[in-house]
């Protein structure tokens, strides 16, 4: 009778196991131990091979009995740990250690690296366990059963039903205990599981939305599984590597015991530091030298934290192939969020083999003390707890001749100013040149990036929403694991299926009424935020809308998670936070709920009282307690947030959030991202926005979905210089006057500098007379300085131009005398919301409201409207409100963005991608609009919804902009 599909398939990967891998198949006979599946004579004959002393000192004392010595003690090591950590760690027998197997060598000095071909990897297919049962396959390490695999054919069954067959078998069978991994697999995905008592314990294990095969042979689609993933080293360097033990953990206060479990590395992260470290060894056996910028986009909830904790151990025992010689002296694990740092401190902690190596600097002393005293190798720390003492360490030689990596979380933001230099400043190689030098041949400008970097550093950027500045600083991503395929996979929920819309309505009125003089003193975009701030903080508005929040969470969020979801409220500001948690507080109290709210914030101190506000005091956390932890209990299912937690905050319960304050594109889908975790019963979160901006959050969304919406560029070492030489052209300041500045700075005397601040300004009022060329000029040294601390990140400047930045620092935002911020707030406080409303708008869901644009035909082109700037001016002058000044704004403006190259280069690429080009990237063309009219000190428009909503006029001058660069391509 010939064999089924099912067959064939088994058929097919044993002999490549045979085959390829040179694994042993067994025979039912050679399994000795039938209740704990111990192949006997191996393990014996693997430590006779490597051990041959410490063996025969045990056949001394125990005679033929020894090796029922090394099971019996074997047996019993296993009441209290599992199998694979026993293998790690080795045995103890009547004294003496034994190794149970040898991990891969990771230097020529490694006992490893002698005894490693030792290891045997052998495989019983159809191993019979109890009640006749058969797993499809049984791996077996030095006669250790390790890895177990069931099989299906997706002509009659799929990879589900694998699953369904492990979570129905008898898990007291030691078959489903020992070995550290299940596989459940059809002939196109992969599922795994550590434990598979459990349907939600497994999870995908693929190499993307879709499996292929990886040679040019006849393969089945999941031929990665059997030629990669169960390979001698894939699995060795689980063993030695990536697995983790997390202990049992009793039961404190309202917070439930956690089981011991282990944790296996998902693909997308075993792939990164795989791929990555492959890449840097070659690199630096070529060159001897790091230099190198890679960008790792992992989406939110990902697994990013234990990514960098894998990698940081992977570089941490990185040397020259064939040598002992160490790739890198020392790691950094930088984040710019304090939050972080309890979740890095934790997983490293997981890693306990790296306990002797680790330190988490919890102050700037201690981040000296590991850095000088060389008393860590992998250092845990933020930047705001670098920045401090970079003065101190800078003056250090020794660490300049270290090889040093950072892994950075969230580059979108720490990388794009001045951290990016002062954090790998102290390490810059004193004899590197400057990379510019000699270089003119114009071929070499591509590959300026990499030969910036100082050559004895490497950086590693974690991303979820990669920037285009991001992009600019790194690259492409050189490994990406986008939300897309984070939710198809099941690892994360789709946050952005709908969001129920309110919009605030308000008026407001303001007794005291200023000059136009000093009311000209302020930005109208100060102003507006502020106003809105008063608004949002209103007691009586903020009473109205927590109490609709509370029969919201109670009516359609309480209940979620089997009754135990949570949720969380984002204020506007700290003060409108503290409204909201006092208000709700109250309300729970008042109404006998058996559930309490939480507020997290950074201390401030209050406006009225004058009196520092802290997370713990008002929360009376127990010393050292951090709000993430009692947030935990079941007790408290609310937590009020300002700008604390919209990022790096994993609490899987939380099923339910409240926007009382807008979020804009990265931000929006960082702070919605909160609700993305997984939990068991998880299937439904509710997100209720009361700004009226849902459908942004959505198109925020839509834009990241499936990775970076931007493309890297690169980066113009003039652009710094050139904005140099334009300030000096202006004829106002020249580098005597820095040079000047910086000697009076170096005499730390604030009066003798302040003295020739005045001076300098009373110069600038004098040769600038009219206001607006005033502010463009501070701008203009404003710009000056942000593009200098960016261009840092890639080439080195002569020192007159860090000291003209230095100048321009210090003197710019002292050019004009603005009213302080107290005389602004004095004027604002006396604003009163004079009346209020909460208005639904709708229930906002994506592919609903928010229509995605489809992509066009392959090869067809896109429709193409043909438009004029004048056609553009008519069509606004019928929808807005718009002065003349206004209209010759929107034409400059629309007609400078219709010639940049950059722009009609990037549509004529995607000239057939209407989802881009008429989604994604009309956002971006949006977002130079903005900055031009920033450029033009137009401030006032980047608040006013004419402009701004969708639809309006910043919206229409994109879509013409796209209309003429696509008439453009067809005219050429």
């Amino acid at each position: 009778m010939p064999d089924g599909p099912e067959k064939k398939f088994q058929k097919h990967i044993a002999a490549f196991l045979e085959t390829v891998h040179e694994y042993l198949p067994l025979d039912a006979s050679d399994i000795t131990d039938p209740d704990w599946y111990f192949v006997e004579d191996h393990l014996l004959a693997f430590i006779r091979a490597t051990q041959k002393e410490t063996y025969k000192t045990l056949e001394e004392n125990y005679g033929s009995d020894s090796g029922d010595e090394i099971f019996r003690a074997l047996k019993k090591e296993l009441a209290v740990s599992p199998l694979w950590l026993v293998i790690r760690k080795g045995l103890m027998v009547r004294g003496l250690a034994f190794k149970l197997y040898y991990p891969m060598p990771r230097s020529k000095q490694s006992v490893a690296a002698k005894y490693f071909e030792q290891n045997r990897i052998s495989f019983r297919e159809e191993l019979v366990i109890k009640k006749g049962k058969r797993p499809d396959f049984v791996f077996f390490l030095n006669g250790l059963p390790i890895i177990t695999m069931e099989l299906k054919h997706e002509k009659n069954q799929a990879v589900h039903d694998a699953v369904a067959q492990y979570v129905s078998r008898d898990h007291t069978d030691r078959i489903f205990q020992l070995p550290f991994l299940h596989i459940a697999a059809d002939t196109s995905d992969v599922m795994v599981a550590t434990d598979p008592s459990r349907e939600h314990h497994f999870r995908w294990h693929n190499m993307g939305l879709k499996n292929t095969p990886i040679s040019k042979k006849s393969e089945y689609p999941v031929e990665f599984l059997y030629r990669e993933v169960l390979s001698k080293a894939s699995i060795l360097k689980a063993l030695s590597f990536y697995l983790i033990y997390v202990p049992f953990k009793e039961a404190e206060a309202d917070k439930p015991e956690q089981h011991a479990f282990t944790i296996f590395p998902r693909f997308h992260q075993s792939r990164m530091v795989e791929e990555l470290s492959r890449d840097l060894e070659a690199h630096f056996a070529d060159n001897r030298q790091l230099g190198r910028k890679y960008l790792i986009h992992h989406s939110a909830g990902s697994g990013k934290t234990l990514s960098i904790c894998w990698l940081a151990d992977r570089f941490h025992s990185l040397f020259r192939p064939g040598t002992n010689e160490k790739v890198i002296h020392l790691i950094f694990i930088l984040t710019d969020r304090k939050s972080l740092d309890k979740n890095i401190k934790e997983d490293m902690e997981k890693l306990a083999h790296l306990k002797d190596v680790v330190g988490i600097a919890k102050t700037s002393r201690d981040l000296k003390t590991y850095i000088c005293k060389r008393t860590a190798q992998i250092i845990v720390t933020t930047q705001q707890k670098f920045k401090p003492i970079l003065d101190q360490i800078q003056g250090d030689e020794t660490l300049k001749q270290l090889r040093v990596a950072f892994l950075i979380d969230e580059a979108h933001r720490s990388q794009e100013g001045k951290m990016a230099m002062t954090v790998k400043q102290p390490f810059r190689d004193p004899a590197a040149e400057d990379v510019e030098a000699g270089e003119k041949d114009p071929e070499e400008e591509l590959v300026r990036i990499i030969r910036a970097n100082d050559q004895n550093q490497i950086f590693v950027a974690f991303t979820a929403t990669p920037s285009k500045a991001t992009l600019t600083l790194f690259g492409e991503p050189f490994d990406t694991y986008s939300e897309d395929e984070a939710i198809q996979e099941g690892y994360i929920l789709d946050v952005a299926t709908g969001i129920i819309s309110y919009k605030t309505l308000y008026h407001l009125h303001c007794p005291v009424v200023t000059g136009l003089d000093e009311e000209a003193l302020y930005p109208a975009g100060v102003v507006s935020k502020a106003l809105k701030n008063v608004a949002f903080q209103d007691d009586g508005l903020i009473q109205y809308k927590a109490e609709v929040m509370l029969r919201i969470f109670e009516e359609r969020v309480m209940g979620l998670i089997n009754g135990k979801a949570k949720a969380m409220i984002v204020a506007t500001s700290r003060i409108a936070g503290l409204r909201y948690f006092n208000i709700f507080r109250e309300k729970l109290v008042e109404r006998k709920r058996d559930y309490n709210v939480l507020y997290a914030f950074s201390p401030f101190i209050h406006p009225d009282t004058n009196e520092v506000v802290t997370e713990a005091g008002i929360n009376h956390l127990n010393p050292n307690e951090a709000i993430e932890d009692r947030f935990e209990g079941e007790d408290y299912r609310l937590l009020v947030v300002a700008n604390k937690f919209q990022e790096g905050f994993d609490q899987p319960l939380l099923a339910g959030m409240f926007l009382d304050k807008a979020v804009v594109d990265r931000n929006a889908v960082q702070t919605v991202s909160r609700l993305n975790r997984c939990h068991e019963g998880k299937d439904e979160i509710v997100v209720v926005d009361f700004t009226n901006n849902a459908k942004n959050i959505l198109k925020a969304f839509n834009k990241y979905r499936k990775g970076t919406p931007f493309e890297p560029e690169e980066p113009d070492k003039n652009d710094c210089i050139d904005l140099y030489e334009a300030i000096l052209s202006k004829k106002i300041f020249d580098q005597a006057d820095a040079d000047r500045m910086a000697d009076l700075m170096e005499q730390n005397s604030d009066a003798l500098v302040q003295q020739r601040v005045a001076e300098l300004r009373g110069r600038f009022q004098e040769r600038l007379s009219d206001s607006d060329e005033r502010k463009s000029f501070v701008y203009l040294l404003a710009r000056f300085v942000k593009v200098y601390y960016f261009m840092t990140g890639f080439f080195q400047y002569p020192v007159h131009i860090s000291v003209f930045v230095a100048f321009a620092e210090v003197v710019g935002p002292q050019l004009i005398k603005k009213g302080s911020v107290s005389d602004l707030m004095k004027q604002i406080r006396k604003t009163k919301v004079v009346k209020a409303n909460v208005e639904f708008i709708d229930e906002v869901r994506s592919g609903g409201s928010v229509k995605l644009v489809k992509k066009g035909r392959k090869g067809a082109g896109l429709p193409v409207k043909k438009v004029t700037i004048q056609d553009v001016i008519d069509k606004i002058r019928k929808e807005f409100t718009i002065s003349d000044d206004e209209a010759i704004i929107i034409r400059e403006v629309t007609e400078e963005k219709m010639q940049d190259e950059q722009i009609l280069n990037t549509i004529r690429s995607h000239r057939e991608d209407e989802y881009f080009i008429r989604g994604t990237y009309k956002e971006e063309i949006d977002r130079l609009i903005q900055e031009a009219y920033e450029d033009r000190d137009r401030y006032e428009t980047l608040w006013d919804p004419k402009y701004t909503d969708d639809g309006a006029i910043f919206d229409i001058m994109a879509f013409t902009v796209i209309e003429n660069g696509l008439q453009e391509t067809i005219a050429k």
